[in-house]
């Protein structure tokens, strides 16, 4: 997998034309380049394209200390399960210096965050929560073993930020009532349940406004007073779909009723969810 951070440390030595294509970039569509000189974390290989030795070291550990809490999030020891891309053994991060793209997004055999050096090692929660989201996706890549995710969207992306550790925004009905009328426009009236695959994004739209929707629609799903699955279901679902199943008929073995169900009766359902825990977290 590949963290990709944009730094902004001093320590670096080299320029873009002192670089060699990481083998990072396989299943990246950025084939950036980096100085030969990466550093071994306990689950990652750090690269960059001029940062500092410190800088590398730094980056590694809280990427390792990010990858960990995904994997307390899930209560998954299996490491040995991971399906990491062709000789890959360990999470990839790669340091950008000189490159200018703000970036989070995920895929298998890379992952693209944009930091600043200064805030790699901080407790600001926009970190610690991009790191968390994108490494649950990268979780995601490993147990399905694909360079395409089987699972719909709004089932990844809803994983994720919970897995990141939450959004906390939609807590009551009169949230859920204000995010629908903040996004009318959204096709078929904001359900979130429509988001299938990149193709249902609506052009023009903040593609983020959609999280916080997700993450209540993932906790319904496994809060004892909505639907009451579990993080276990959930696992369950993606070894089904490394072994060759497909989303709509591992969620219904798993969940216990269709997904043209559930975006059916999506709203209904939150908010009968929303009244019987108000204000739960």
């Amino acid at each position: 997998m590949c963290l990709i951070v944009c730094c902004d440390d001093d320590g670096g030595v080299n320029s873009p034309a002192d670089m060699t294509p990481g083998s990072w970039v396989i299943y990246s569509p950025y084939s950036w380049t980096h100085d030969g000189h990466p550093y071994h974390s306990v689950h990652c290989i750090v690269y960059s394209d001029g940062a500092s030795a410190e800088m590398k070291e730094k980056a590694g550990k809280f990427a390792d200390s990010k990858f960990l809490e995904v994997l307390d999030f899930f209560e998954f020891t299996q490491i040995e399960d991971f399906r990491y891309p062709p000789g890959d053994e360990k999470i990839n991060v790669y340091l950008n210096r000189y490159h200018e793209e703000s970036i989070a997004a995920a895929y298998w055999g890379t992952t693209i965050i944009t930091v600043r050096a200064s805030d790699i090692d901080t407790t600001d929660y926009r970190y610690d929560y991009l790191f968390r989201h994108e490494l649950t996706h990268i979780f995601e890549f490993m147990i399905e073993g694909v360079v395409n995710l089987v699972t719909e969207d709004w089932f990844t992306e809803g994983m994720a930020v919970c897995g990141g550790g939450g959004l906390d925004r939609i807590n009551t009905v009169a949230d859920l009532e204000n995010w629908l009328a903040q996004h009318a426009a959204y096709p078929n009236g904001g359900n979130p349940l429509s988001i299938k695959d990149w193709t249902d994004w609506p052009d023009g739209m903040d593609m983020s406004g959609y999280y916080p929707v997700w993450e209540v629609v993932m906790e319904y799903l496994l809060d004892e007073r909505g639907l009451g699955r579990s993080l276990q279901d959930v696992l369950n679902l993606l070894y089904d779909l490394r072994n060759g199943g497909t989303f709509i008929t591992a969620f219904e073995e798993h969940f216990g009723l269709p997904v043209a169900t559930l975006e059916a009766e999506i709203f209904d359902r939150l908010s009968a969810y929303l009244n019987a825990a108000p204000a739960y977290r």
